[in-house]
């Protein structure tokens, strides 16, 4: 999404702007929109965008909606068009995460520190945005880098460098 034209919106006084993602779910949104809804920023973020327009009163408004693309929002991809965003370290410490394997017995399992698992568990947060190891996994299975119907959790490799 091309940034200078959702900071135009955004700049607009009185315009709610929202940028979703292929599936509907908000990316960011406008600082009007956060007023709108009374709400911080990380309370819209990940929602899907028709269940804030529902539920919190947005009915008759005019909202302008952008949608990011595939190619945006996965800009390394292969061949197949899968992103490999994950070192096989990444991988191990993503099942293991889960799987619901504590830090300090995930290190013992991947021969790390406790403070290098937390360290690669923290680059996982970033690189799929998500604020915390359950949201991690969620959005995991949900972008399809975790096997679904497998036990224990398995990534997809093409997913891993």
């Amino acid at each position: 999404m091309d940034n200078e034209v959702f900071r135009s919106f955004n700049a607009v006084p009185g315009v709610c702007a929202a940028q979703v993602d292929a599936r509907g779910v908000v990316v960011k949104a406008s600082q009007q929109l956060y007023r709108r809804l009374g709400c911080h920023p990380d309370d819209l973020r990940g929602r899907y965008f028709m269940d804030v327009v529902r539920r919190d009163g947005l009915r008759g408004e005019t909202i302008i909606v952008m949608v990011e693309s595939e190619q945006e929002r996965r800009p390394e991809t292969t061949g197949g068009g899968t992103k490999k965003i994950l070192t096989k370290m990444d991988s191990r410490i993503l099942e293991g995460v889960a799987a619901g394997v504590s830090t300090a017995k995930l290190a013992v399992m991947v021969d790390l520190s406790r403070g290098g698992v937390e360290y690669h568990v923290t680059n996982l947060l970033r690189k799929l945005r998500a604020p915390n190891r359950t949201s991690l996994v969620s959005k995991a299975y949900a972008e399809g880098i975790l096997e679904a119907g497998t036990w224990p959790p398995k990534v997809v490799p093409d997913f891993v460098k």
